[in-house]
């Protein structure tokens, strides 16, 4: 069986590993390099890290937790207010596995072992499906053709536009800047971001995630130190688009000024930060969202499937993206896995072939959304708060009632900080 995987993310090296023993298998990817790639943190789930022990070759999984921050840097969520003062602190299911790895550092390792079956710097811009198989196109006129074409090139997917009877997700009206400072050794930062990420919002809707990256682990190799970086806050701003104004193309001291004047109310340590910014870890982006009810594959059925953000887009703001990319790669694998197995078993005729694949293919299909919907839900929780303060009103009501909120969490954070050292002792 040939399989093509348009994308080389997360999901789709992981779906590489699981089926490159099973299937002939090409990645067709337009970056020219695994670390040519944006992103921060990446904190996979226990679900996630499962697929990623079951399919990745061991010695590769080694190297990925030996760069990973422990599980104690993600043991609470924290959603703060404007002055950084805690309102709420979530604790997370202790004892659970997390993998807290740079998306570079991860990205990097996983595309080890793969290097025959990537195809890098090659930009697809459309599919095509036939009577026993599918193909991607590429920009130069080049077709690659397999059994199964799978999109796995993220959020407005060239793939899947191609074939798509529907968008596979929409705009939220939303916008991103992140950035990372580097953590000096005079460089202080608010005590609950020591045992995991925190979302500051204030009145206005202007929200900033925050989170503590890189700050305990050993030694890095030298090939991953660039991927991996120093110990760093990473900020992420969330605002409304029609807030910021047209940022296409804005320079990244642009748009580390932008987001400095949107929190310059707040606590002056979040403006000092972002001033501090390392240049060349920030960018903007848009919030994106696939839809939670109807159909998830809006195409006729075919040996044409998705993972991801192509097929199940969500904002970063719940942290699950590349976990439920990697959850369907390892459905999807298992599925394709069972279906190359019965083939052999049934005496590989090529009509049975086709029946199991095409099987395979719907099994997955009818499932995914037991995972994808959950993380997609989880994931607009915030962003429904910044579109409630959208509106004047909720404004004079938000202001009085996070300065409340945010003394009392304060005092409450201090209470328990406190116990917290006299216990240790």
């Amino acid at each position: 069986m040939r399989v093509v995987i348009s994308g080389a993310g997360l999901g789709g090296l992981v779906l590489a590993h699981a089926l490159r023993a099973h299937a002939d298998v090409t990645v067709v990817e337009r970056d020219a390099a695994p670390g040519e790639t944006g992103g921060y943190r990446i904190a996979l789930t226990p679900e996630a890290v499962a697929v990623v022990e079951r399919h990745v070759p061991a010695p590769i999984v080694e190297r990925i937790r030996a760069v990973s921050d422990g599980p104690e840097t993600f043991s609470q969520f924290t959603i703060a207010d404007a002055r950084l003062r805690p309102i709420l602190i979530a604790p997370e299911p202790p004892g659970r596995d997390r993998m807290l790895c740079q998306r570079r550092a991860l990205r990097t390792l996983l595309a080890e072992g793969l290097d025959e079956r990537v195809r890098y710097s090659s930009t697809v811009v459309a599919a095509e499906a036939s009577a026993r198989g599918a193909a991607v196109v590429l920009d130069d006129g080049t077709r690659v053709e397999g059994d199964v074409v799978v999109a796995a090139d993220g959020a407005r997917s060239p793939t899947l536009r191609s074939i798509a009877q529907a968008d596979t997700d929409r705009d939220l009206g939303l916008i991103g800047i992140a950035g990372s400072t580097p953590l000096t050794g005079d460089r202080r930062f608010p005590g609950y971001l020591g045992r995991g990420p925190a979302l500051a919002i204030d009145h206005e809707g202007t929200a900033m995630f925050l989170s503590l990256a890189s700050r305990r682990i050993g030694a890095v190799p030298p090939e991953l130190a660039d991927a991996v970086g120093p110990p760093s806050l990473v900020w992420g701003l969330i605002a409304r688009r029609d807030a910021m104004g047209d940022l296409t193309d804005a320079a990244p001291a642009r748009l580390a000024g932008l987001s400095a004047e949107r929190v310059a109310t707040w606590h002056p340590w979040m403006s000092a930060q972002i001033e501090a910014t390392d240049p060349d870890r920030t960018a903007a982006f848009a919030f994106r969202v696939a839809r939670t009810t109807g159909r998830r594959f809006p195409w006729a059925p075919s040996r044409i499937t998705a993972i991801g953000d192509a097929v199940h887009a969500m904002p970063p703001t719940g942290g699950r993206a590349g976990s439920t990319a990697i959850r369907s790669a390892g459905a999807l694998a298992d599925a394709l896995i069972d279906a190359i197995a019965a083939d052999a078993r049934g005496g590989g005729s090529r009509a049975a072939a086709d029946r199991a694949m095409d099987d395979a293919i719907a099994r997955y299909e009818g499932v995914v959304d037991e995972w994808a919907v959950p993380a997609i839900r989880e994931s607009l929780a915030p962003v429904r708060i910044v579109t409630a303060l959208s509106h004047p009103l909720t404004q004079q009501l938000a202001r009085p009632l996070l300065a409340v909120a945010g003394v009392a969490g304060a005092t409450r954070y201090r209470r328990l900080a406190r116990r917290g050292r006299s216990s240790s002792r």
